[in-house]
């Protein structure tokens, strides 16, 4: 169901499903048991202070004993923070990138093999913003660079570190425009203390004579660290304008195959077949914020989307690679349609849902909410996208306590980054909890940015 953290919940335990469709039925613990089935707060740190009025995301990463803050503070400076376990006083290091107003300028970190510390954001369509350390772990050694490689860098939105099997730190971003961009993707040589293009070309390339999309695109991994990548395509600023998810996996981000397995080539484009799950057209109701994949126990995809179903109304779909094909499944029966208007971020609230996870007993468990106000939750046979019947009880990822607010000020939701690192050995994990006002982007932007609200940001850790 949707809190109002608007954070897509997935979480994965190991289990096993028989491949025929079976009652099964879950524990679900008594009220004496449920304090101790769900994950509880164990510690909360302050921070700082943060800038409020608009909500841009933040980024957390625990190395060793040390913990990395990245944000944008009471004077939206983005802001690299440090501290070791059992000491609430943080280092802290304003860089000079002023937020702007725009929700799309979230700030992003990574440390690669070496423990430098890697900072960017604060982008949509402008020129790359990148900072490193020249020490390692060493907040205060971070510099200015404002350049990887040089080329394709003028126009940069979605930046993104992740790392490949090998550990290697990459960087994907748009390079262009909504409508008119090409995804890219580098690598760091940490032995060099320099970045190259790891791609020799674009990873999705929207761009032809009179027909110019951009792809949005989500992965996720398996358990031996494969990658599998949705996307969908878009014409123009105007969400609506959403259409065709596909699908495609790898080990590397070089070789690629498709669900039936086959070799496919780089770079994506529109309109491939080899790779469509879905091939529902512009304005047929898909959103490209709207969809999630998830990786079953056996290292399954299954994808999560929305678009209008045959009477116009808008519906939960899932889609799996069943039986040498991709099968598509209508999962609602919600009686609403989701209305988009004036194009880019205007539209009705329409319908949010989770990927909860598997159950003990192999369901898959999809919370929902609509915005006619009904919400419910789906359990979902995955190997045959069957509603089923049985109770589903599945362990929370966060505690209710977390979703209290923190200030008393109107119209402020409560936000939440989860740790890069994961799961801790300990078995514990932290994230960050702290408010804002509703997302906007640049085209709504005030005359004047205001100087508040402010919120506390504070990191949590959770047993």
């Amino acid at each position: 169901m949707k809190h109002r953290t608007e954070l897509w919940l997935i979480w994965v335990t190991l289990i096993a499903m028989s491949c025929a469709p079976v009652t099964q039925h879950v524990h679900i613990p008594e009220d004496e048991d449920l304090q101790s089935a769900e994950p509880q707060i164990v510690e909360e740190i302050e921070v700082d202070s943060v800038w409020a009025a608009n909500r841009v995301w933040f980024d957390l990463q625990t190395a060793g004993n040390r913990q990395f803050v990245a944000y944008y503070d009471r004077n939206r400076m983005m802001t690299v923070a440090s501290r070791e376990w059992g000491n609430e006083t943080w280092t802290r290091k304003t860089l000079s990138s002023k937020l702007m107003w725009d929700s799309h300028n979230s700030v992003v970190m990574a440390l690669d093999r070496k423990g430098h510390i890697h900072v960017s954001g604060n982008m949509h369509t402008h020129p790359l913003v990148y900072y490193r350390t020249t020490r390692p772990y060493d907040v205060e050694s971070l510099r200015e660079i404002n350049q990887m490689i040089g080329e394709d860098e003028a126009s940069v939105t979605y930046p993104r570190f992740f790392f490949d099997q090998e550990g290697s730190l990459l960087f994907s971003y748009r390079s262009g425009t909504c409508g008119n961009g090409n995804i890219l993707v580098n690598r760091y040589i940490s032995r060099a203390g320099r970045w190259e293009r790891y791609l020799k070309q674009p990873l999705f390339e929207g761009i032809e004579a009179d027909d110019d999309r951009a792809a949005y695109h989500r992965w996720s991994k398996d358990s031996d660290g494969n990658f599998h990548f949705i996307w969908m395509w878009r014409w123009t600023p105007e969400v609506a304008t959403s259409h065709q998810i596909c699908y495609a996996t790898s080990p590397d981000l070089k070789s690629w195959k498709n669900g039936a397995g086959q070799e496919v080539s780089l770079p994506f484009r529109p309109d491939d077949a080899q790779v469509i799950v879905d091939g529902t057209l512009s304005r047929g109701g898909m959103h490209n914020s709207r969809y999630q994949i998830i990786i079953s126990p056996d290292d399954r995809p299954i994808i999560a989307y929305v678009k209008y179903d045959k009477e116009g109304m808008t519906q939960l779909y899932l889609a799996a690679f069943l039986d040498g094909q991709w099968k598509l499944k209508k999962i609602s029966d919600w009686q609403f349609r989701w209305k988009f208007f004036e194009g880019g971020d205007q539209m009705t609230a329409g319908a949010t849902f989770d990927l909860v996870g598997f159950s003990g007993a192999g369901a898959l468990v999809i919370d929902w909410e609509t915005e006619t106000g009904n919400s419910g939750r789906y359990t979902i046979d995955p190997n045959t996208l069957a509603n089923m019947d049985d109770a589903t009880w599945v362990r929370p990822k966060y505690p209710n306590a977390i979703h209290t607010k923190i200030t008393d000020l109107p119209n402020m939701d409560v936000r939440l980054v989860d740790d890069r690192a994961g799961v801790l050995d300990n078995g514990e994990k932290y994230t960050l909890k702290w408010e804002t006002r509703p997302p906007s982007h640049g085209r709504h932007a005030p005359a004047v940015i205001p100087e508040g609200p402010l919120s506390p940001l504070m990191l949590v850790k959770i047993n």
